[in-house]
Order: structure tokens, then C-alpha cells, then sequence
């Protein structure tokens, strides 16, 4: 019978697949040996190669298999809660923004920073952007969501779709990866950078004199295959997932002074302010969908 437990550590896809595969192949013996024990005289017991069953054995392997199947669950569950923190974790994960990012967000209509308070504004509170050019994936999606409603961008005929406006359109003519005013493509890669990495980076770095819609112009979104941008139909809503990738400077091109900046506690605890922040004017916006619905 399978031995690994919730316990026992971390649990690799490979082997959380082979233990499914054992629970199916050992439902399917126990059902068919219950069915050939069933066909035996109560006073007799199963002849099987070496060994004899009877009704009360196979019982008792159901027990057992039963109390493995809850080991199973807390297995998954265990992976589950892993993946989500791993998920969590990416979101929250300070990096450093190019200017052509901060430029389109500072001062821009963002909407008030207090749904209660519909003349404070968000974007007078984004410091941690506009100040350090430092954000998280979880900031920036809950940014251009504020923005697109704030500016009434959201398409009213096509479903997760929205049209880039000039503003946009100016900000992202360039993709070339600048910190503070400076070019930062020519720098030196950190020594502890990879070959895949570096060939990676220096792919992008190639394409930065392209604007953000030259770029994704030719691309698909990988789970419905729909182009991300459409001149006519507007933008995907995932496709600022992309712009966003496209604007978050690499590590490897990182001072060591500034790569420690990304672990200060000030800059760290000012990122989840701003989280905070955003989260409820979010659950303001959902609230309000729905009471319109």
C-alpha cells in the first residue's frame, strides 16, 4: 500500500501522479475481489495463488485503503496550499519599474484613493511607484484595472476588452528598460546571472525601441487564442500583464545597491499599504457591479 503521507515534506507532481494511479488500480482490485468473494459460501474462503480471502480480509483492506485515501487529500491539500502561497508570494514580490511605467501612472486619473471620499485621489498615494519605481504584479494589475474604469476605457460590446487611449499610447512607444532618466540596457549583467537569463534579458533589450503595441501585435493570449491586440476591438485585458513584463527591469541588471532596496522593511511594508488600499477599492467596485446587476 502507498506510504507517503502529508507529513512526509513536499510532494513532487511526478509522485502525487504516481500515488493517484495506485488508488485506481487499488479501488479496482479491492471491487473485484469483493465481487469474486461475494461468489464464495460464507463458510469458505478465496483461493488466490498463495494465500486465502474472505469476506472480513477484504474488509479490512477497505479500511485501510479508506484511511489512505484521507492521506491522499491531505497530500493535495498540502500541495494546494503551496502553490497558492507560491502564487501569493510572486504577486507580492518587490522589482524595479521603468520610467515609461511610473511616467504613465503619475498624475494620471486613477480614481479617488477612498471610495468614501470620492475627491481624495489614488494617484497623489503611489508614492512607492512614482517615488522608488519600485512595484509589485499585484500593484500594477490593480492599477490598470483603476485606470481603465477611471477613464471609461472598458469596451461596452466585446467582453475583457478595453481601447488603449492616448495617454497609453505615448507612454509605451518605447520599451527600452530606464531607471531614474538612465538607460540601464548597456549595463553589465550581475556575475551570478544564468546563460538562459542572460539570453532572456538581452532578447528583450533587443526589442526595445519597439513600442508595447508592436510588440504584442502579432501574439495570442495562451488560453483563448485571441489576439491581445486588435486595432479596431482594443486591448485584452491580460495583454497589461504583458506591458507589465515588458516594463519590470531584470534583476540581473541591478546594482547591488539597488537590489537591496528591494528588501528594505520600509519599501516592503509601504507595498503592502498600497495593496491594502487598492484591495478595498476593489471590493468597492465589485460591490458596486453587483448591486447594479
Amino acid at each position: 500500500m502507498a506510504n507517503s503521507t502529508a507529513e512526509d515534506g513536499p510532494v513532487s507532481q511526478k509522485k502525487f501522479s504516481e500515488l493517484v494511479k495506485y488508488f485506481q488500480q487499488t479501488h479496482k482490485a479491492i471491487v473485484e475481489m469483493t465481487a469474486l468473494v461475494n461468489r464464495v459460501p460464507s463458510n469458505q474462503s478465496l483461493k488466490f495463488g498463495n494465500h486465502n480471502f474472505r469476506s472480513s480480509d477484504v474488509t479490512a483492506y477497505s479500511r485501510i485503503y479508506m484511511t489512505q485515501l484521507g492521506d491522499l487529500k491531505k497530500i493535495y491539500n498540502s500541495r494546494k496550499k503551496r502553490t497558492n502561497k507560491g502564487n501569493s508570494t510572486q504577486l507580492q514580490s518587490l522589482f524595479y519599474v521603468s520610467d515609461q511605467l511610473v511616467d504613465f501612472y503619475r498624475d494620471s486619473k486613477l480614481g479617488p484613493s477612498d471610495p468614501e471620499k470620492p475627491r481624495s485621489k489614488l494617484s497623489k498615494e503611489i508614492d512607492l511607484l512614482t517615488d522608488t519605481h519600485m512595484a509589485t504584479s499585484g500593484i500594477l494589475t490593480s492599477l490598470i484595472t483603476n485606470y481603465i474604469d477611471a477613464n471609461s476605457l472598458k469596451s461596452e460590446t466585446i467582453t475583457g476588452r478595453f481601447m488603449p487611449d492616448d495617454r497609453m499610447k505615448e507612454a509605451f512607444s518605447d520599451c527600452v528598460y530606464t531607471l531614474h532618466g538612465k538607460n540601464i540596457s548597456k549595463r553589465s549583467f550581475r556575475p551570478d546571472t544564468t546563460t538562459d537569463k542572460t539570453a532572456d534579458v538581452k532578447e528583450k533589450i533587443s526589442q526595445g525601441k519597439k513600442s508595447a503595441f508592436e510588440r504584442v501585435k502579432d501574439r495570442t493570449d495562451k488560453r483563448t487564442k485571441e489576439p491581445y491586440y486588435d486595432v479596431d476591438e482594443g486591448l485584452l485585458y491580460t495583454t497589461m500583464m504583458v506591458f507589465n513584463n515588458y516594463y519590470r527591469i531584470p534583476n540581473c541588471l541591478l546594482s547591488d545597491k539597488e537590489k537591496e532596496e528591494l528588501s528594505d522593511t520600509d519599501n516592503i511594508d509601504a507595498s503592502k499599504v498600497l495593496q491594502e488600499k487598492l484591495s478595498k477599492i476593489t471590493e468597492h467596485r465589485n460591490g458596486r457591479k453587483k448591486a447594479s446587476k
